[in-house]
């Protein structure tokens, strides 16, 4: 239903803009003007939107910041650590996890960059990090919902890297 509305949202305005790019095309004065008198409103004009631009970025910057994830992502002090370790082409991790208990990951590989990608019982992805040789990501999360999780690398690791997955149960 959303995906719909932003498609017709889209479609709207690209129907706007080729009827405009269109009149602008077809658009002729009567006499030509001459350069010198078009690059003053020329350069006015540029200047504006630099500015236009550039205020707008930084505000919307300044408005999102607050709803980075990243302070979220903090790990509770009591969560328990289950390590993790990638490797052509498998991953080692424990079997089973608790249910509403705050957990870090500490993923790491033995051999070359892999992405530790956590899908969801319904097959969505969950969370993800980066498995990288000779250090450790810590990824915190807590599992609410049980069921089975599947793990995929998600950086291309090798020949076999599609058949790299893994799993875990949540109870």
């Amino acid at each position: 239903m959303q995906s719909t509305l932003v498609l017709e949202i889209f479609i709207g305005v690209a129907g706007l803009a080729i009827v405009l790019m269109l009149w602008l095309a077809n658009y002729r004065s009567s006499d030509p003007i001459p350069q010198a008198d078009v690059s003053a409103t020329g350069y006015a004009i540029r200047r504006y939107w630099l500015w236009t631009t550039l205020i707008v970025a930084v505000a919307v910057f300044a408005f999102t910041v607050p709803q980075f994830p990243y302070q979220k992502a903090k790990a509770d002090a009591n969560a328990r650590h289950y390590p993790v370790v990638a490797q052509q082409y498998s991953f080692s991790m424990p079997s089973t996890l608790p249910l509403n208990t705050p957990i870090v990951f500490d993923v790491t590989s033995k051999d070359v960059n892999h992405g530790f990608g956590i899908y969801g019982p319904n097959d969505k992805i969950f969370s993800q990090v980066q498995a990288m040789p000779d250090y450790v990501n810590h990824l915190a999360v807590t599992f609410t919902v049980p069921g089975h999780y599947t793990v995929r690398c998600l950086e291309y690791c090798g020949i076999a890297h599609a058949a790299m997955q893994g799993g875990f149960d949540v109870k």
